[in-house]
Parts: C-alpha cells; structure tokens; sequence
C-alpha cells in the first residue's frame, strides 16, 4: 500500500473520473468545491480509495483545508485538478524521502504545457529551501509529511487564491509558515507531472489589481521588511507587461502595503 496520498483542490466534480484522467494512482481526496454538500467515497480496482468531499464554499484555500482535515496518508500531495502525474509517482515521493530523510516537505518539478506566467530557471540539483527563497514554489509542486502539519497545525489561508478576495498567495503563505515553524524543505530535480493551465481561477491578466494583491501578499507575508521587498518584487515583474513599467509597479504594490495596514 502506498504511503503517498493526493489531495486535489477541484471544481464542480460528479464522480470520481477526475481519478483517471489525472492519471492518480495512490489513494486521493478531491476536495470540490460546488453548490451542494455531500461526502462520496470510491473503491478502485487498484484497492486504492477516493474520497469526494462536495461544499458550497468558495476559495481554494478553505477546499485545501478540508483535504488537510480528512488526509490520513504518510505523505501529502496538494494538487490542481489540470495536473496529470506520471506514472510512479508515489515511488518517486517516496523514494526522496528515504534519500533526505530530515525533509519534511520536498518540492518536485512540473511541466507546463501551456504556461501563462513568466517561467522561472531552476537548477536541477537536490538542495535546502530557504525563508527568503522559499515563496517561488506553488502547492502543486510540494509534498509533505503527514506528521510535520499534525505537529505545526499548517492550514491554508482563505483570503488568497481562485474564488478568494486577493488573487495567488494561499500556498506562498503555506510554505512561509512551514519554513517559520521550523520545518525542512528541500527541492527535488525530478519531474511528478505536467499541468494543461487552459485557464486560471485566479489569474486575469496583469492588471492593477494583480500589481495591488502581491503588495497585499508581500506585507501580509513580510511586515518588517515590506516596504524593502517593493523594489526587488517590482524588478522581478518590470517585464511582464508593456503597460507596467518598473516604477508603475513599485507605487501599485505600495498601494496594496498601505491597503493591508488598513485591513
């Protein structure tokens, strides 16, 4: 039996098809969000159980929550419902751990089929996240040791992210909180799947309000030294968009600091 189960933070789910067509070969929790509340639970031919958890509450982070609170593998994977796993997966997860066995959350590669957003370089070795590096990484990409959340009581914020108020953050905000409670993550050069990215529930275009979230982001995720991180931030994204230039950006994050302090 595997020691890796994958939580997937999914919408408007019927059944428990979403198991084969994100190529799941491990016990999983689809966490859907939808207008009904029910819970179902599939047996696959594998042994391996499925569980639907259907609610009407909206945002990514509380759907991620609900996986949190039914997960019992050793082993968690937060996943999208656009990712499709290669095929081992688990033993991969598993076998990273054996290899670094101090990590409490390991950080995998994915494929983008279709990115949307700037691709960041990456180098393929095996190495130490750090606080100040450690906000480049999205959920899907991690997994994390059962007893390392049970021990710092991690959860995902419910103010970021697809059907939230503020647009991405939710999993920048998970990771930094790991990293505070003294959890140890590292990378891993290896591939656990690809992701489609057709669409965003999240992401419209770079706009003011997205310029405006990640001054929200930044000050929520680091009040000392916010006002600091507003050049290098807007440095990062001077070229994402030729409506937005280097200071443009810096006075719209600022304007998202100063909003947060009013929040």
């Amino acid at each position: 039996m595997s020691k890796v189960q994958v939580l997937v933070a999914c919408m408007n789910q019927k059944d428990d098809s979403l198991y084969e067509t994100m190529n799941l070969q491990t016990d999983a929790i689809l966490a859907n969000q939808c207008d009904e509340y029910s819970y179902k639970e599939f047996i696959k031919n594998n042994g391996n159980k499925v569980e639907l958890i259907s609610s009407a509450d909206r945002g990514v982070g509380k759907n991620r929550n609900k996986a949190l609170i039914y997960a019992s593998g050793e082993y968690l994977m937060c996943a999208d419902q656009d990712m499709i796993y290669v095929d081992g997966y688990d033993k991969i997860v598993e076998s990273a751990f054996e290899k670094c066995p101090k990590a409490d959350i390991i950080v995998f590669k994915l494929i983008y089929l279709n990115r949307f957003t700037p691709e960041r370089k990456e180098k393929n070795k095996f190495k130490r996240v750090h606080w100040w590096n450690c906000m480049r990484y999205g959920a899907a990409r991690i997994a994390i040791k059962k007893s390392a959340v049970d021990k710092t009581c991690l959860s995902f914020s419910t103010l970021y992210g697809g059907g939230a108020k503020y647009s991405s953050g939710e999993d920048s905000l998970f990771i930094r909180d790991a990293i505070r409670k003294g959890l140890k993550m590292y990378t891993s050069p290896v591939v656990i799947a690809k992701v489609k990215q057709e669409e965003s529930s999240w992401f419209k275009g770079y706009n003011d309000k997205f310029f405006i979230d990640k001054g929200i982001l930044i000050a929520n995720a680091f009040p000392k030294i916010k006002r600091l991180l507003i050049p290098y931030f807007a440095f990062k994204l001077r070229n994402v968009s030729k409506k937005y230039n280097y200071w443009k950006i810096c006075k719209l994050m600022m304007k998202g600091i100063i909003k947060f302090k009013k929040i």
